[in-house]
């Protein structure tokens, strides 16, 4: 490295941004992490959480250079997409939960731990702000996640999202549930680990509090789960158009959720901030070896989200009920077998099953 900088700067302390300065650390840079918030773990209004996503944590921890796989748990049983109150239920080995936030059984902790004795110097309550942006030093990375004003201060397309979150102790195993619903763009979704759960129902429009009762309902009479500690919030994700991944903003690097590394169907975000840290760290000091391999962790991203945009949205997301009918007219028996099938097809390499920039079934590097 003579002649160039051994310092590097990152912004953001979540996942992503943990894994590049582990990296870059381990390569002889001495790296410094500014986060908004007061400690690691991302945002404290997402987390901590839960969250199920279909992963290969052996060739993950492989590639990012770090063993993620101890906070990785499989699930044991399949998990049911609910259309109204009928259940299609999805095998569920492909798929492993995991805890974000500062907990000690989270994926952050892991990492944050990892950082220990390495040249890893952190800087809680200092956010990137506007004015910082003309004078970032050289080997700047920044890794915000889901904060829309850094998106909006990049001038990156956001998408933004409304909904409620409750969250907290409970013990009922390694689970997920996914619920479809008029009332909503997107879903309900509740995932459970560490004995603590997260339970999210979100939409690209404003969720109405007959919305949330209506699921409340749901889950009541399917699951004989109730919460009363949910919070209304509101967020952005780089799903606002196809061209949203870019690993370069100017001379510096992104990483992570606001570098667009995620799956624009179901929007699973985890899988892509875990191997984009990697090629952020990798960007800097080899940038064209890191552009082909941010282009090979996103080349799905336009497709994907113009199958979503031009077919799924306006022609079958609306008609919840139809689904509903067909499920019960087959059998959720027979619904599950075929998800069975497909599901071990797609292990063996007979149907490609790629959604998700990263490693796993259901993955596409």
């Amino acid at each position: 490295m003579a002649g160039k900088s051994t310092e590097a700067t990152i912004y953001g302390a979540g996942m992503s941004g943990l894994i590049a300065a582990i990296n870059l650390a381990r390569d002889g840079y001495s790296v410094t992490v500014h986060d908004r918030e007061s400690g690691y773990g991302g945002s404290q209004l997402y987390n901590p959480s839960t969250h199920v996503t279909p992963i290969d944590p052996v060739a993950t921890s492989e590639y990012i250079g770090i063993d993620i796989a101890p906070v990785f748990h499989q699930l044991a049983r399949p998990i049911p997409f609910f259309f109204h109150d009928t259940p299609a239920p999805i095998p569920g080995e492909a798929f492993y939960a995991v805890e974000r936030g500062d907990r000690a059984t989270s994926l952050d902790t892991l990492l944050f731990n990892e950082c220990k004795g390495l040249d890893i110097k952190f800087e809680f309550n200092s956010p990137l702000e506007k004015d910082d942006l003309a004078s970032l030093p050289p080997n700047t990375i920044i890794a915000c996640g889901l904060t829309p004003s850094a998106y909006r201060m990049l001038d990156i397309p956001l998408l933004p999202w409304y909904g409620w979150i409750s969250r907290g102790e409970l013990d009922i195993g390694t689970y997920a549930w996914i619920w479809w619903d008029e009332c909503i763009s997107e879903y309900g979704y509740l995932s459970s680990v560490n004995g603590y759960y997260f339970d999210l129902l979100f939409s690209t429009r404003e969720v109405s509090r007959e919305c949330l009762r209506k699921y409340n309902r749901f889950m009541v009479r399917n699951e004989g789960i109730e919460h009363d500690n949910w919070q209304y919030v509101s967020g952005a994700v780089p799903l606002a158009s196809p061209d949203n991944p870019r690993l370069f903003w100017g001379d510096h690097i992104l990483c992570g959720t606001i570098s667009g590394a995620m799956d624009p169907w179901f929007w699973f975000g985890i899988s892509g901030a875990l191997v984009t840290g990697k090629v952020a760290a990798i960007a800097v000091s080899d940038r064209e070896k890191a552009l082909r391999e941010f282009e090979r962790f996103t080349r799905k991203f336009q497709l994907i989200y113009r199958i979503k945009n031009s077919f799924w949205y306006p022609f079958f997301r609306p008609y919840v009920k139809h689904h509903e009918r067909a499920i019960n007219l087959i059998g959720s028996s027979t619904a599950e077998k075929f998800g069975v099938l497909l599901d071990r097809r797609a292990a063996a390499g007979k149907v490609k099953m790629g959604l998700v920039p990263g490693f796993g079934r259901y993955n596409y590097s």
